[in-house]
Formats: C-alpha cells, sequence, structure tokens
C-alpha cells in the first residue's frame, strides 16, 4: 500500500504548485492525474500576465510562450477602444498550457513529488489515523489504496474532492467553447466583444498565437443566455459577426470545449468554505476546485498557483504538526490574498449579465474619453481587477449609464447568485 503524506488530486498549474510546495517543506508528496498526460487536454485560452510567469516560478518562459500582447481592442456592436499597455510589466502572454503545465510538474518532480498518471479518485475514507484514497485506475479498471493525512483537490472545476467532501463552492458555471484557426492578425493585442447576441453573460474573444493565427472562442452564462450551448454563438460570430468572419479564414483546429465556475456569493472580506477536517484527516480545495477564478474575466491560473503555494505550505505544516485544524490557516491566507477581488468581481458580473447591446455601446463611448483610457491604461491590472473598476465606477458619465441599469441588477443579485 501507497503512504503519503500529501496527495494532490489533478496535475493542473494549482495543484502543481500545491505539491512542490509541500515537498519543499519535507513532507512526502504525490499528484494523481486522471490524464494521460499532464497538461492535456487543453482547456484555457491561455493569457496570463507578467506577474502570472513570475509567479509559476519557470525560468525559461520562451518554452510556453507563443505571442507578447501589448493591449487589448475592445469591442461593442458599434463603438471600438483600444488599450495599450504603457509598459511591459502590463503586458500580457498568449501561451501554450500544455508545456506550461509540464513545465510546472517537472519543478515538482524536481522537489521529490511523486506522480501517478490516468488515476481517477473514487472516494476519500477515514481508516484509522488517515485517509484512505480508493483511487480507480484509468486504464486497467483495477483499484487501489493510498494512505494520506492531507488530501488537496486540484481537480477542476467538477471537483470529486470537494463533491466527496460536501464542499460546494461554485453554484453556476460559465459553458466555454474555443478554436484555433487562420486569422488575420493586424497587430498583438487580444480583440475582446462583448453583447448579449454574441456571448451572453460574458464575452468572446480572438488572442493571437502567431502572426496569422489566434484562438477564438466566448463564454456564456447560461442563466441569461436564450440558448444553453456556446457553440451556437461561436458559429455565428465566425460566420456573421463583422470583424470576426472578416479575420478569420475558415480554417481551424485544437477545439476545446469547457466550465469555469462562478464562486459562491460570499460578501466581501468572508472566508468560504475550502477545507474539511475529520477525526485527524483532512481535506481541502484548490484552483478551479476552490473557485479561485476572476469573475471578470474568467482567468485561474495565477490565482490558483498563488494560493496552491498556500495550500501546500499549510498542509505540510498540519502534517508535521499533526494537527489538522492548522489547515484553517488556508482559508484565512486565500481569502486574504483574493477574496476582496472575487467577491467585488461577482457584483461587475452580475451588472454585466443585465447589460443590454445599447448599454454596452454607452459604456464603450463613455470609456472611450481621454480621461477614461488613461485611467485604464495606466491603473489597470488583469489580476487585480477591482482598483480600476471602483474608480471608473466614480466617473459621473458611468455612474448615469449604470443607474439606468440599477432596477435590472438589484432583480439579478437575487436571481443570478
Amino acid at each position: 500500500m501507497l503512504e503519503y503524506d500529501v496527495v494532490v488530486v489533478g496535475g493542473g498549474p494549482a495543484g502543481c504548485m500545491a505539491a512542490k510546495y509541500a515537498a519543499k517543506e519535507g513532507v512526502s508528496t504525490l499528484i494523481l492525474e486522471e490524464d494521460p498526460a499532464i497538461g492535456e487536454p487543453v482547456q484555457c485560452a491561455g493569457l496570463i500576465s507578467k506577474r502570472a510567469i513570475e509567479e509559476s516560478e519557470i525560468k525559461n518562459s520562451k518554452s510556453f510562450i507563443n505571442c507578447e500582447l501589448r493591449g487589448a481592442i475592445i469591442h461593442s456592436h458599434s463603438h471600438a477602444i483600444k488599450i495599450e499597455s504603457p509598459s511591459s510589466e502590463k503586458r500580457a502572454f498568449a501561451i501554450r498550457r500544455d508545456i506550461f503545465d509540464k513545465e510546472l510538474a517537472e519543478a515538482a518532480l524536481n522537489e521529490g513529488v511523486d506522480i501517478i498518471l490516468k488515476s481517477r479518485v473514487k472516494g476519500v475514507k477515514r481508516r484509522g489515523e488517515k485517509a484512505k484514497l480508493i483511487i480507480m485506475d484509468a486504464t486497467a479498471a483495477s483499484t487501489r489504496e493510498i494512505n494520506a493525512k492531507v488530501v488537496i483537490g486540484a481537480d477542476g472545476a467538477r471537483s470529486v474532492v470537494a463533491n466527496i467532501a460536501g464542499l460546494k463552492v461554485a453554484k453556476n458555471f460559465l459553458n466555454c467553447v474555443q478554436i484555433e484557426g487562420a486569422y488575420e492578425v493586424e497587430e498583438a493585442v487580444a480583440e475582446i466583444f462583448v453583447g448579449k447576441s454574441i456571448a451572453p453573460g460574458f464575452f468572446a474573444w480572438a488572442i493571437p498565437i502567431g502572426k496569422n493565427t489566434a484562438r477564438v472562442g466566448l463564454c456564456i452564462d447560461k442563466r441569461v443566455s436564450p440558448h444553453p450551448n456556446p457553440l451556437r454563438f461561436l458559429k455565428r460570430n465566425l460566420s456573421e459577426h463583422p470583424v470576426i468572419a472578416k479575420k478569420y479564414k475558415g480554417t481551424r483546429s485544437n477545439f476545446t470545449a469547457g466550465i469555469i465556475p462562478i464562486p459562491g456569493g460570499a460578501g466581501i472580506g468572508q472566508r468560504r468554505r475550502i477545507v474539511k477536517m475529520v477525526n485527524g484527516v483532512g481535506m481541502l480545495l484548490v484552483g478551479d476546485a476552490a473557485a479561485q477564478v476572476k469573475p471578470i474575466t474568467g482567468g485561474g491560473v495565477y490565482y490558483g498557483m498563488k494560493c496552491g503555494k498556500i495550500a501546500g505550505e499549510i498542509a505540510a505544516k498540519a502534517c508535521l504538526e499533526g494537527d489538522m485544524e492548522v489547515l484553517r490557516e488556508y482559508e484565512k491566507g486565500c481569502c486574504e490574498e483574493i477574496g476582496k477581488e472575487i467577491a467585488f468581481g461577482l457584483k461587475v458580473h452580475r451588472l454585466r449579465c443585465v447589460l443590454s447591446d445599447d448599454d454596452f455601446d454607452k459604456i464603450c463611448h463613455a470609456l472611450s474619453k481621454y480621461d477614461m483610457m488613461q485611467l485604464i491604461a495606466n491603473r489597470g491590472d488583469m489580476d487585480y481587477q477591482s482598483f480600476v473598476f471602483r474608480e471608473l465606477l466614480k466617473k459621473p458619465s458611468i455612474i448615469k449609464l449604470i443607474a439606468r441599469s440599477i432596477i435590472r441588477y438589484l432583480y439579478a443579485k437575487r436571481k443570478i447568485r
């Protein structure tokens, strides 16, 4: 029977970082990954910040970077505004997530972490003083037992560990689709497309990954969408959207589909339950399993890695001290790092869900003014977005526009949770 102090379920960025940092503290650590290879299949737009690259601690970033983006163009139905990054520190990067994840796994291996692929967790049960994991081997359909003191669920939005532990952190999900295809790339900027007919409840995107190639996709919030399948909207955008259809050249590859968890509606600064202790053993969640994502953009790589480090360190501390109550420090640490950002982002997401195409047009027009553009360019931050949004919401022209939607927003606050 295999014996480990910490078992991490899921080999994505959050899981690899949690395992790495647990092993760095001197405890025996294992990653269980259900897929045949780390980083595959890819279910991500692959757009991250320079800060996220630094957080990854990967020295050779050239191995996974497709393209450095100098800014973004936001398209509504009748307006387009361009936001340019004033410095390299604020630029974003389109990356190869499969290579990125493999590099993170390699770093975990170098710290002494073991990895078992093609293994699916079927259950977690208490046995004596330790947790008992029942693992189903995906190829041989056999079962085996692995003993652990702490189980870290980093197994995605539909987390098995979260379900087993009875920890429900996401009530709803964004449904997403994306293709890679030939696309007319005029400059190295991300294109964002807003509108209820384009991507209800979220937005569509075109992210350059080469001179003539881009990732084109979108997410929808089914609670405000006339149709539950995001593929219908993507196909229509590719064939009919005045910008996307013109630039898209008809070839496609690497179709991906997935979901992004929408965090439960905890108040600003409130902790969400992502830890469970039972009779001397503990389970905790990290990454998409803990809904550690930005509600405004759906990105989760940076938050997942940052919280993964906390998870690994605290899990190791609990094992070394023999006290699972230590795991409560993980909830506190995550709340301090990203709790307010997520809570504020949820408010912005609810507002977005009730805006009409005409509202988006008026907002884009208001944002196109020089002072607005300067504020966004200089103070915008793709990892910590609340500051610039708070500042924009102080502007009289924006207040006037938002005021028109306040009744719909208050209704949505009850309905869209």
